[in-house]
């Protein structure tokens, strides 16, 4: 009996296999019939021998070929696409009963065959048309609204992008999957896709990423099992809980001003020491350098910023050490005198990092519309106290006509009046013309044009115009 079932099976899937082939190339309701009647034949007789896994797969195979040729689901490639992979794990599962497989074979085709029915049961739960009914009633919610504005306890926030694989059949299951998951855990905060996604007015093979944010009790760690779904290549996970994101915080009360200006200040000083030269250093140089490191010391400990107070521990090593390398010998520790420009720099670029257009630096990034009135309207919004730098990036720019550099002369002069130093970046090989612009007047004006933040502001230290203009300012903000 079983070797009869067997055959006639295989004789069936080929002849599905034929109705598919043709249906890739146009529809025909001839051969959706052909194969609804071959998936019940197979359903049956799979039950009858005992293949129950068989059975189960051929009925969900039978239910969404039913609903395609009755209306309610409309045709499209991706119940061709659902049923080659259901017929494809078909004959495996029986060719592994027919030679007798192993169990951990076997477990992996049935594991195969149980996800490519919760696909399909879901394709049909999405994409049934539900009968018009003659009573008037309030619309029901879509998908993705049942899922949002959940109320929630949890204690942690998360971003998660997810990354689909390039062969899935239909993502709209998938994504239905996710949102599965996330119910078990959590709520559902926000969603890329909205309800329109599943109203079959949108192009759903065009979906390559789904982006959500939940509230969740869960742990980071435990989110990967729960979306370790089928289709899904990889996924991202962000942090938005408060507690990881309070070190970001960042504070407009100008009281906080005071120990940025004082680090400023003291990274420059350390900066224009050389100690590949004789450097004579006055009693009255030193006790500045302390004073720095104590004024410092006192205002970070108002501070429980992680990063800042990594920063800090950074910069009280390197000045502790230059300290102790002018109060003793001069030969007293060689390997100061080796990476201590390194490590100054270093330094700076961590408080570079940092401070970015939050305090001391500003920085405006041009584009090719509006530059000058993008950075007039910038200028203008600019907080002047505790801006000691501004860098204008141009490196979007491939040309800077003659009245924009006017206009960028006459900016700058406007704000050197109120103590900030402006550095221009200029990255890129398409940015040759603008750096020829810049050398074409460095008689007339010279603006210091620097590949990167950093070197603009290293740039902003080694020069002494610079340097006093932003010492000077340090002097009036701190002493008023």
């Amino acid at each position: 009996m079983i070797q009869l079932y067997l055959e006639e099976t295989e004789d069936m899937l080929q002849k599905a296999e034929e109705c598919m082939i043709r249906l890739e190339v146009e529809y025909s309701g001839a051969d959706i019939n052909e194969l609804f009647r071959i998936a019940h034949t197979i359903k049956g007789s799979s039950h009858m021998v005992g293949y129950v896994d068989v059975g189960n797969l051929m009925h969900k195979i039978e239910d969404m070929l039913d609903c395609a040729r009755n209306g309610s689901i409309l045709f499209e490639q991706s119940i061709v696409s659902l049923c080659f992979e259901g017929l494809d794990i078909t004959k495996k599962m029986l060719l592994c009963k027919k030679r007798q497989g192993s169990d951990e074979i076997m477990e992996s085709i049935t594991n195969d065959a149980q996800r490519i029915s919760e696909t399909i049961e879901i394709f049909i739960r999405v994409n049934k048309q539900e009968e018009v009914v003659a009573v008037i009633r309030q619309p029901e919610p879509g998908i993705i609204s049942s899922y949002l504005g959940k109320p929630s306890d949890g204690k942690n926030t998360y971003f998660i992008t997810f990354f689909f694989e390039e062969e899935v059949p239909m993502i709209s299951p998938v994504v239905v999957m996710i949102l599965n998951s996330v119910e078990e855990m959590g709520t559902l905060i926000f969603s890329s896709v909205d309800d329109n996604y599943f109203s079959g007015n949108s192009s759903k093979q065009e979906l390559k990423t789904y982006e959500i944010i939940i509230s969740t009790a869960t742990d980071e760690a435990e989110l990967y099992a729960y979306f370790a779904l089928n289709y899904v290549e990889k996924i991202n996970i962000v942090d938005l809980s408060r507690s990881k994101l309070a070190q970001n915080d960042h504070s407009f009360l100008h009281s906080n001003d005071t120990l940025y200006v004082v680090i400023l200040k003291a990274l420059m000083e350390l900066h224009r020491i050389d100690l590949s030269q004789e450097v004579i250093t006055s009693r009255e140089e030193l006790d500045a350098m302390k004073f720095l490191s104590e004024a410092v010391k006192a205002l970070s400990s108002q501070k429980k910023n992680p990063m800042v107070d990594n920063f800090l521990d950074d910069f009280k090593k390197i000045n502790d050490q230059i300290i102790k390398f002018f109060e003793g010998p001069a030969d007293i520790d060689n390997n100061i005198s080796s990476n201590y420009q390194k490590q100054v720099v270093r330094l700076i670029e961590k408080s570079f990092h940092y401070t970015k257009g939050k305090q001391v630096v500003s920085f405006f990034k041009a584009d090719k519309d509006s530059f000058i009135s993008r950075l007039r309207n910038f200028v203008g919004k600019m907080n002047k106290t505790s801006t000691f730098i501004l860098l204008i990036d141009v490196s979007q720019l491939t040309v800077l006509h003659e009245d924009e550099v006017r206009a960028l002369i006459e900016i700058r002069n406007q704000i050197e009046a109120k103590g900030i130093v402006i550095g221009i970046i200029a990255e890129g090989y398409q940015v040759r013309s603008i750096i020829n612009i810049f050398d074409s007047i460095r008689n007339v004006e010279n603006f210091h044009v620097s590949k990167s933040g950093l070197e603009a502001i290293l740039r902003s230290f080694n020069s002494e115009d610079s340097y006093q203009i932003i010492s000077k300012k340090i002097k009036d903000v701190q002493y008023g």
